[in-house]
Formats: structure tokens, C-alpha cells, sequence
């Protein structure tokens, strides 16, 4: 695209070439030509603008939204992270505390978390604690916090009453930014969706929130069935998603194809290497890097999806500080996923090269 000067001087030379002089700065023309190039400006701006909300490459915001839902595609939202909490006593109390439904705690510290009950529940006078569902009061993966983390009591004033939560909060993720969205909508191109293809049934289980890696296996329990396994990036999807991609399915099934959808299993990946690292590195913080590489790497592999021992190696071989390497018990295949499981990539232990 042209700048304003590059316009500016363009208009002069030719304004020069039909008249034979150039013209005055402060001169009248001088000052339409300005005027013009800064309006032809602003005009090639605005095209180039649109020109690149013509595209799924490099479109962004509503505009990619709008190439989304010409494939069947939506943008995901925000959801909340879910799970239970434990109120509880040191001692029976003799008389019942009710917890009403709706009642707010949260995470301790500056910025704390808030939580609500769903759920109306009642601590017995001959209890010491109960179990109430809860979900984030907010969407996002900030509600996804580990055990143990949630301890104050906002909207209920109970003395001796303690709150907790005996396990992680999860399901929790964030609105689906524009490069998730565009690489859906990038992958719905490269297929002929028409209801025959396993493409088919990926695409529409992924329309349904909290699903963001799918195996479809066909003719899994005999001639006309369909395997549909579904699971979060980092994390199982529960059974409320479950029914969800269930009745999506069965109403846009093929006829006389029988679909079964069912829970992926979460398959936690270890590896564990030697290397010797440049002077001046710390393995620690080395470890770290690479870890988060592999990390990101397989979070969105989908269910079934293998992680390879090249894969491995590829992400040492960029990892600065990193001389040389060897993986430490790893089969040569890397590490095999079955088309049930989701690869989620948990820890990377690296010892010094001896």
C-alpha cells in the first residue's frame, strides 16, 4: 500500500508533467493536493482493511465469525469451571446450618476467585461437613484452580464454619481467540463435509462447548456405527457435555448409522532425558522451557493422537541452552496413545549428562 507521501509526490509529478512547473507548498493547488492525498489515503487504508476481512488467513473479530458460520461454525464462549466444595465444623454443632443455594466463596489473596453454590445443601447437627456443587462465578480458566484453594466464605457470616475444595476445579476455559477459530474453520476447507466422513461428525462434535479434541472411528461395533471419542484440551469432559454431543449427533446422523459418544480417557505423558547444556544454563530453568513446549505441543493433539519420539527431539534441538540429548527409556515409536485416550503432556525431568 501506497503512504501519504508516496501519493503526495505522485500528484505533484503529474500535476508537473501537464503544466510544466511545480506547484507553490502554500499555493492553492498545493494545498488540494494535500487534501486529495490524504483522503486517496484514507480511502487505500480502508481497502486494504477490507480486503483482509475477505479472507479466512486474515480476517479477525466478527468479520471472522461471519467466514465461521458460512462453514456451520460458531465461535466459542467463555465457560465456567466446575466442581464441589466442603463446608464443614470441627465438631458436631447440634443444630443444623443451612447453606443456601447460590452462596458465594472464593479463593484467598489479593485477587481472589469467587465461586457460587448450585445447589441448596444443609450441614446436619450430627455432620461434620458436606459436599455442594459449585461453578465459577465468572467463565474463563482462572476458575480452574487446584485442591485446596478456596477457603473464604463471602455471603454467609457462621462461626466455626470452614469452607475448601477436596479436588480441582476444571472445565473452566476462555472465549475462543481468533487464531483457535481461524485454524477450525482453515481445517472445515480442507474437507468435503457431507455427512460420510469422519470429518463430519469431528466438526459437529466441536460445535458443542468444552469439546476441543475428537476421534471418530468408524464401523468401531460393527457395519453402520460410529465411534465419536470427545475430550477437553487438558482435561476429561464431563457428562453434562457428554449428553450434549449425544443429542447434537444423533439428530444430524446419517440414517441407519448408529453413533455412539463416549468420554476419551486422559493419558498422562512423562519423558525423561540426559543432556548437556551450554555454559551459562541452568537445567532448571531449561527443564522448564521445554516442558511448556511439549506442553503446548499436545494440548491441542487430538484423542488417539500419538506424540512421537522426532516430535521429542524437535523440541530439544530449538531449545536454547541445549548442547545434547538423549531420551531416557522411551520406546521408538515415542509414546502411543490408544483411539480412546487424549495425550495431556505432564512432566519433563532432565539429569546432567554424565
Amino acid at each position: 500500500m501506497r503512504t501519504y507521501d508516496e501519493i503526495v509526490n505522485a500528484m505533484k509529478q503529474d500535476f508537473y508533467e501537464r503544466v510544466g512547473y511545480d506547484c507553490d507548498e502554500a499555493s492553492d493547488t498545493g494545498i488540494k493536493i494535500r487534501v486529495l492525498a490524504g483522503e486517496i489515503y484514507n480511502l487505500e487504508v480502508y481497502l486494504e482493511w477490507i480486503k483482509r476481512q475477505a479472507f479466512v488467513q486474515t480476517a479477525q473479530g466478527t468479520y471472522l465469525d461471519y467466514h465461521a458460520q458460512m462453514r456451520g461454525l460458531q465461535r466459542k464462549t467463555s465457560q465456567k469451571a466446575r466442581g464441589s466444595v466442603r463446608f464443614s465444623v470441627s465438631e458436631s454443632s447440634g443444630t443444623d446450618v443451612e447453606i443456601p443455594e447460590g452462596t458465594i466463596i472464593s479463593t484467598d489473596g489479593a485477587c481472589p476467585i469467587s465461586f457460587r453454590t448450585t445447589e441448596y445443601a444443609s450441614l446436619s447437627s450430627s455432620d461434620t461437613y458436606v459436599d455442594v456443587s459449585a461453578e465459577a462465578v465468572n467463565g474463563g480458566t482462572d476458575g480452574n484452580v487446584t485442591a485446596g484453594k478456596i477457603s473464604v466464605i463471602v455471603t454467609m457470616s457462621l462461626e466455626n464454619v470452614r469452607v475448601t475444595n477436596p479436588l480441582p476445579f476444571r472445565f473452566g476455559t476462555d472465549d475462543e481467540d481468533d487464531e483457535t477459530l481461524r485454524k477450525r474453520i482453515m481445517k472445515s476447507l480442507a474437507f468435503i463435509i457431507n455427512g460420510t466422513n469422519r470429518e463430519y461428525y469431528s466438526s459437529l462434535a466441536k460445535t458443542v462447548e468444552g469439546v476441543e479434541c475428537v476421534n471418530v472411528v468408524p464401523y468401531k461395533f460393527g457395519a453402520g456405527t460410529v465411534a465419536v471419542y470427545i475430550s477437553g484440551k487438558n482435561a476429561r469432559n464431563d457428562n453434562l457435555t457428554l449428553e450434549r454431543v449425544r443429542t447434537l449427533l444423533q439428530n444430524q446422523r446419517e440414517i441407519n448409522v448408529r453413533v455412539f459418544v463416549i468420554l476419551a480417557n486422559i493419558r498422562n505423558a512423562t519423558v525423561e532425558m540426559r543432556v548437556q547444556l551450554e555454559d551459562g544454563y541452568d537445567i532448571t530453568q531449561v527443564q522448564t522451557v521445554a516442558e511448556n513446549k511439549l506442553k503446548a505441543l499436545t494440548e491441542n493433539y487430538e484423542v488417539g493422537q500419538s506424540l512421537s519420539v522426532e516430535q521429542i527431539n524437535d523440541v530439544l534441538f530449538h531449545t536454547e541452552g541445549v548442547r545434547k540429548f538423549e531420551l531416557l527409556e522411551m520406546p521408538t515409536t515415542g509414546i502411543s496413545v490408544a483411539e480412546n485416550e487424549k495425550m495431556v503432556f505432564q512432566n519433563l525431568y532432565l539429569r546432567s549428562w554424565s
